[in-house]
């Protein structure tokens, strides 16, 4: 193998390597949305379960 093909063959290497980070960083931007997403979702759920805890404390103290 000549210095010029392995030099073509290094380079084309680089490239395939240069394509596949970029796809994975896209991918890893559109995982990080829908983390995003789950977590303001899970933090709603959290808030109405903390309203429904304190309305139930609420109701049990006043039934009494």
């Amino acid at each position: 193998m000549g210095l010029g093909s392995e030099f073509l063959s290094i380079l084309q290497d680089t490239v395939k390597l240069a394509d596949a980070v970029e796809r994975a960083i896209i991918a890893s931007a559109k995982l990080q949305e829908k983390v995003d997403d789950m977590n303001l979702r899970l933090v709603r759920v959290e808030t109405r379960l903390d309203t429904y805890v304190e309305i139930a404390n609420s109701n049990r103290l006043s039934a009494k």
